[in-house]
């Protein structure tokens, strides 16, 4: 007899096998749709006579590499299936060599071309894992991959609108569409696929499309005879075991054709493999986050390239492992390779069994599949990104946005107008030129030290005082271009020699386009070295959006989000040092304050007995942009900053700090109309209170005091004037 134990282990194996064979079912509900659609794909340039064996190809694919792919790689949910993202290059190729003469009138030379390019790319991905440069790939500048992706999807949209649009020598010839009933169908169903897709996540889009176009086109049919919607896919000539396009090679007449085209296969079959392999690594990536896997990328890669070999051999097209279809197994309960297997098995059991429910599916609903795939294939990203280049925004580098949108354009341009394989080398080419002229730039575009340069905190005299007489302690270097080991030894020579006279140095990081690991390296060196010396070193306008790494931030004195907010805490700094760090926990007496500094002591007595003493918790907003101008206050303790903005999801922006000792509000006091921006205490404040009536009480009855405040007024306007004019010279230099 079995004890509890065993009785337990055989219970939860159970479990797991019950779970992974769900999964492997609900994978296979997205897998069989797409693989369908990603055989038609590359076939229909062939014809309409072609549509069932691609059909077939992409079962094959997703029956052969999927378990093969499964039982080769290390255990886990990951889903193997023909995607259209990658299909569109093997249908590309197709187009291309039905133009050729070799090949003309051969489409049986062509699918063994398909087959050759499917097995050369899967010999491709075995080397790529077996000498580790997988990884290298994952090094493809964001920008050629977004160019690259939107490529895919228009060449995939216009490869199943074109057929609908004779395109003639006329302008007439351009507007002419052909079967415009099927071309509505396909409209409408593409469009529900894609709000399916956004508005309910856990419903499968292909799947959904599948069975509800195909019922809603045969109850058109029925309904409406005379609708022209199309054709079926009509019957699969499936076999088994499946003949092998390859065997054609052994036609002398064959190789020769296949021989003068090798070239053009061979880099077709090397960006296929490129491709396969960034998208897979992205897909084990993902599976490493769901379930916290050990990454295992050269055996799953070598794997994904055995399956690929197998695939290409018994007729099929290329394989991939599928993020969307993995994450369906794994919240599905699938966590061992039988989720992989149980999905093969069902496309299998579709594909022979079930093979003429199959025959009956619609070509318009696959169109539908594939042009919903286009459209969800384009990065939304690159809208941002021409944004950011067209439109002046603050905290926006809008050249590295126009470099950025550069590369985009070029890859998508060059896709769609000549060919996938081109569009992907102009892109590296392009983004090689920009990274070289960027590298060819100094790194430090101008530096400052800390008397040349303020933030926009109001203080008192006595501060600027402070500040003044220890500004060559506190420099800025301010950086462009891209950080990497080439330039990164002149940042240290002039970072080392700042330190030497200065305590602290702040490096703004707002030109910089990218930091690299050994750029990154460096930083964290020179922090290291800097804290041994007893001097700090701090960030601004760190762009972590566009950093390879950003882990040195994290060791540095401080990370600031714009340049003022880091000059203001190396004043807040020195200020501390020197025990005259007025916003701190030290108050001022109201007998210290700037507007107070020409009274006499029976007049502070008088001034003091009309205001009223209020204090403000940190966060608190002390005014509102827009609201009426009726008091000011006199700071004694604290800090409060000024913001342009209401906020409540409206982008503010920091215009000011005022700290303790100093005023805020006295220009609207005087002009009595509304409020110009909104006030917020940084920290808790304790004040006094001016209003508006205690104003004019103090001006009818105390005249001589009044005139010392308006003289304080104006001095304030003047002094911040002069602080206005130093910006926009900065500014403008």
């Amino acid at each position: 007899m079995l004890n509890a134990t065993e009785t337990s282990n055989a219970a939860n194996t159970r479990l797991v096998l019950r779970q992974d064979i769900m999964a492997g079912f609900g994978a296979a509900c997205v897998a069989l749709p797409t693989s369908l659609a990603s055989g038609v794909l590359i076939y229909v340039p062939l014809g309409a006579a072609y549509i069932a064996q691609g059909a077939v190809a992409g079962l094959y694919a997703g029956i052969v590499a999927g378990a093969v792919a499964a039982l080769a790689a290390s255990s886990s949910f990951v889903i193997t299936s023909p995607l259209a993202s990658v299909s569109i290059i093997l249908a590309a190729l197709v187009t291309d060599l039905l133009s050729q003469a070799e090949f003309s009138g051969q489409p049986h030379l062509i699918i063994v071309a398909v087959s050759l390019c499917v097995l050369v790319a899967g010999l491709f991905q075995i080397i790529f894992g077996l000498l580790r440069i997988g990884r290298i790939i994952t090094f493809t500048p964001y920008s050629v991959i977004v160019g690259f992706t939107n490529s895919i999807g228009v060449l995939i949209v216009l490869s199943q609108l074109r057929p609908f649009f004779p395109i003639g020598p006329r302008l007439s010839d351009w507007v002419n569409v052909e079967h415009s009933t099927m071309l509505a169908f396909v409209i409408a169903l593409a469009s529900f696929i894609v709000v399916c897709g956004r508005w309910f996540a856990k419903i499968p889009p292909p799947l959904t499309a599948l069975i509800v176009g195909t019922a809603i086109f045969y109850g058109l049919r029925a309904l409406f005879p005379e609708l022209a919607l199309g054709e079926t896919v009509g019957r699969l000539p499936t076999a088994f075991p499946p003949a092998s396009p390859v065997l054609d090679l052994a036609d002398a007449s064959a190789r020769a054709v296949l021989v003068s085209a090798a070239p053009h296969l061979l880099l077709t079959a090397l960006t296929l493999a490129a491709v396969a392999t960034l998208q897979s690594l992205l897909a084990f990536r993902l599976a490493q986050n769901l379930a916290d896997l050990a990454p295992r990328p050269p055996r799953d890669l070598i794997a994904q390239g055995v399956g690929n070999c197998a695939s290409a051999v018994t007729g099929g097209i290329i394989a991939l492992a599928a993020p969307s279809q993995s994450a369906i197994s794994f919240h599905a309960g699938g966590r061992t390779r039988l989720a992989g297997l149980t999905c093969a098995a069902l496309i299998f059991a579709a594909a022979f069994v079930f093979s003429p429910a199959l025959a009956g599916i619609p070509v318009a609903v696959l169109n539908a599949i594939l042009i919903s795939t286009g459209v969800q294939l384009f990065d939304r990203w690159t809208f941002r990104v021409f944004a950011d280049a067209v439109f002046r925004r603050q905290g926006v580098d809008r050249r590295h946005a126009w470099q950025t949108a550069s590369v985009v354009a070029t890859v998508m341009v060059v896709a769609v107008g000549s060919s996938i394989v081109a569009g992907a080398i102009a892109g590296v080419v392009l983004s090689a030129l920009i990274f070289i002229i960027n590298m060819s730039r100094p790194i430090i575009r101008r530096s400052y030290r800390g008397d040349e340069i303020f933030s926009k905190r109001i203080r008192s005299a006595e501060d600027m005082q402070v500040l003044l007489g220890t500004g060559r302690e506190r420099a800025i270097l301010e950086l462009q271009g891209v950080l990497f080991f080439g330039n990164a030894d002149d940042l240290t020579r002039v970072v080392n020699e700042t330190l030497k006279d200065s305590k602290v140095v702040l490096l703004d990081l707002r030109g910089i386009s990218d930091v690299d690991v050994s750029g990154a390296t460096i930083l964290s060196n020179l922090i290291a070295r800097a804290h041994q010396r007893g001097k700090l070193i701090a960030f601004c306008n760190l762009p972590i959006g566009r950093l390879s790494s950003a882990n040195f931030a994290e060791k540095a004195a401080g990370t600031f989000p714009d340049l003022d907010t880091g000059l203001e805490w190396m004043e807040e700094e020195a200020l501390g040092e020197k025990d005259l760090r007025s916003s701190s926990d030290k108050p001022v007496a109201l007998e210290s304050v700037e507007l107070v500094r020409d009274f006499g002591a029976a007049e502070i007595a008088t001034l003091r007995s009309i205001l009223a003493p209020r204090d403000f918790a940190a966060g608190t907003i002390l005014c509102m942009e827009g609201d009426a101008a009726d008091r000011m206050w006199i700071l004694t303790k604290g800090s409060v900053s000024v913001r342009l903005g209401h906020g409540g999801g409206q982008e503010t922006r920091r215009i000011a700090g005022i700290g303790a000792g100093t005023t805020v509000g006295e220009m609207a006091l005087l002009e009595m109309g509304q409020r110009s921006a909104t006030v917020t205490a940084d920290s808790d404040v304790s004040s006094y209170e001016l209003t508006k009536a205690a104003f004019d009480t103090l001006c009818r009855t105390y005249p001589e005091i009044a005139l010392k405040i308006f003289a304080y007024f104006a001095h304030e306007m003047s002094y911040r004037l002069r602080i206005l004019h130093r910006d926009l010279r900065a500014s403008a230099n």
